[in-house]
């Protein structure tokens, strides 16, 4: 036997072994993403408050509907000129004299005359924000109470009614805001607030 076929045994077993493996998988290694040349955006700071200066909303606000919690009934939505709100917005306002609150009257206290000859309660407070927005878009409010709790309104101008009320001045109160309002654990559904711009 030549040493050829001696060894011919050895070698088939050899490829049979080698067709039988696998094949080794080369992987290219995937280039790096390149860098961002922009920074990363931060998500948005949360708008605590937020007002449109171009927009007239300042008077006294007035609803039909009934809104009391134990003897405190909702007597008025008051909001204040433009610049109120940015004085309030830089803190050149005290916490008194916020540029949007909600009144609440005392129904227990006694009532008394005014210097404008209106009878009310003697007894009143004030539910001043602890948030709002107020624009073309929205008119929200949150505050809180320790006799009332959270205080809380959303809803939205009807801004030609708006303007309507305002140019025709003095006179019946116009419908002119409606939304949502939450005092403590009651909630009343489409209550509408009426533009009042005095006697």
């Amino acid at each position: 036997m030549s040493i050829i076929d001696h060894r011919l045994p050895a070698l088939l077993a050899c490829l049979v072994l080698a067709a039988c493996k696998p094949a080794t998988e080369v992987k290219t290694p995937e280039a790096a993403p390149a860098p961002s040349t922009a920074p990363a955006a931060a998500p948005p700071a949360p708008v605590t408050f937020s007002h449109d200066p171009k927009l007239d909303s300042q008077g006294v606000y007035l609803t039909d509907a009934v809104v009391q919690s134990g003897d405190l009934k909702l007597a008025s939505l008051d909001i204040g000129q433009a610049d109120d709100f940015a004085d309030w917005e830089a803190g050149k306002r005290p916490a008194a004299y916020a540029p949007i609150f909600m009144a609440f009257d005392d129904v227990a206290s006694p009532t008394a005359e005014n210097d404008l000859g209106q009878t009310g309660h003697t007894v009143s407070i004030r539910v001043m924000p602890t948030a709002y927005r107020v624009d073309a878009r929205e008119v929200s409010f949150h505050g809180v109470d320790p006799d009332l709790g959270q205080v809380t309104f959303t809803g939205a101008f009807d801004l030609q009614a708006l303007k309507s009320a305002k140019a025709a001045g003095p006179g019946e109160p116009k419908p002119v805001l409606t939304g949502v309002l939450q005092v403590g654990e009651h909630q009343f559904r489409n209550i509408v607030f009426q533009y009042f711009g005095g006697d």
